[in-house]
């Protein structure tokens, strides 16, 4: 897939060019928001598409106002990177972290509840309340809940609200009335629900990435009659290759000479292998089970099917459902309604405690954060089955 930064191609909109560029940094629905009001903003700027399984963003702009340099710096102002490379998941550690992780939040989450349920019983959180100065206890709340509260700061820097923000008011709101220890358990949930929330946008981001290693990064070619194993870039169109049994096509491309039958449920799911001979066309990312051919190339890299299926994939994320759409809508509304929620709560109750519980249970995150990393999840999910799913809107027609 695409490695460098950036790529441009014509489109068919006359003077407008698209610059596909890779964003390093971003591990929430939120952050691809961000990276997109700060590549509007940029003159000269049509349109951009920001997609957070794929780490990339997708600008189309006028060239003459826009180059790669200003896309680049409108990124990073809003505390993003642009890598000069996306490295492919590995497979097997990515699993073997996803189980540790499972355990590991599991553990966590049932000792700190436990904790906290019987301090408050035993009256353990009171008098911890009493013998820590309230300062020394904002200092541990602002540590422990730093790397969250960051990004609420960030945000309103950058005059937008996050679905973290109503908790963020919540920590504040408890420790003026000086329950810096209730502050920091709602700090530690806020953490835990960031930690799931970047662990499961990773998990759907690695099957995603998983696609594109099922395409050798090497090919045999024919040169004069002499076999060399050479990069897939160094592969061109026109160019034989050389497929032995078991090998896994590297190109698009139609049969010079040989027999053999090809694993293609990759691409076209058939589930039996297919017969290919002289003049028939294989394609990238399937296997030849029997016999050996040359082909003479046709297509290398993205532009191959495989690749186009995998550009579908990567680009699930712009096919969004209705309740996404609703959700986001609903959200933005969200917070004036907890807002106001809160102010009667201590008007009518003039309880400092049930205004902040109120802030707290009243979290947007679950509307703004939970669909579009559910459907981020079922997208990468599937692919890791094999599925190729187009977006959320085909899993909500289901």
């Amino acid at each position: 897939m695409h490695q460098g930064i950036p790529s441009m191609s014509d489109t068919n909109s006359a003077h407008l060019q698209i610059f596909e560029v890779p964003v390093g940094g971003m591990d929430c629905a939120e952050c691809s928001k961000h990276v997109q009001t700060a590549l509007e903003s940029i003159p000269g700027v049509c349109s951009t598409t920001v997609y957070l399984a794929a780490e990339k963003a997708v600008i189309s702009a006028d060239p003459s106002q826009v180059d790669k340099d200003r896309i680049r710096a409108a990124i990073q102002s809003a505390g993003y990177t642009v890598p000069d490379t996306i490295v492919p998941a590995d497979r097997s550690s990515t699993e073997d972290l996803s189980k540790r992780v499972k355990i590991a939040y599991g553990l966590i989450v049932a000792v700190v509840l436990a904790i906290a349920i019987f301090g408050e019983w035993m009256g353990v959180i009171d008098r911890l309340n009493g013998m820590v100065h309230p300062l020394l206890g904002a200092v541990i709340v602002a540590l422990a809940g730093w790397p969250v509260l960051r990004k609420v700061f960030h945000a309103l820097s950058q005059k937008t609200i996050i679905a973290q923000t109503v908790m963020s008011l919540g920590v504040f709101g408890a420790l003026i009335i000086g329950e810096w220890i209730t502050a920091l358990i709602i700090v530690f949930f806020m953490r835990v629900g960031d930690a799931i929330e970047s662990y499961t946008t990773n998990r759907a981001r690695s099957s995603l990435k998983n696609l594109t290693t099922m395409i050798p990064r090497t090919a045999c070619v024919m040169k004069e009659g002499v076999e060399a194993i050479v990069p897939i870039e160094d592969v061109h169109v026109g160019d034989i290759v050389l497929i032995r049994p078991g090998e896994t096509v590297p190109v698009d491309g139609v049969v010079r000479s040989g027999q053999a039958a090809v694993d293609q449920s990759s691409v076209t799911g058939e589930s039996l292998p297919v017969d290919v001979y002289q003049g028939s066309h294989v394609y990238a990312a399937t296997i030849v089970r029997q016999g050996s051919v040359q082909v003479r190339t046709t297509r290398v890299g993205e532009d191959t099917t495989f690749g186009h299926v995998v550009r579908m994939v990567e680009e699930a994320e712009a096919n969004r459902s209705e309740i996404q759409t609703f959700a986001d809508k609903f959200s933005g509304y969200f917070l004036p309604l907890v807002l106001l929620a809160a102010a009667l709560t201590y008007i009518f109750s003039r309880d400092p405690l049930s205004t902040v519980a109120v802030l707290v249970v009243s979290c947007s995150c679950a509307i703004a954060l939970a669909t579009p990393i559910a459907m981020l999840a079922s997208v990468g999910a599937a692919a890791k089955h094999g599925l190729l799913i187009k977006g959320g809107k085909y899993i909500e027609a289901l």
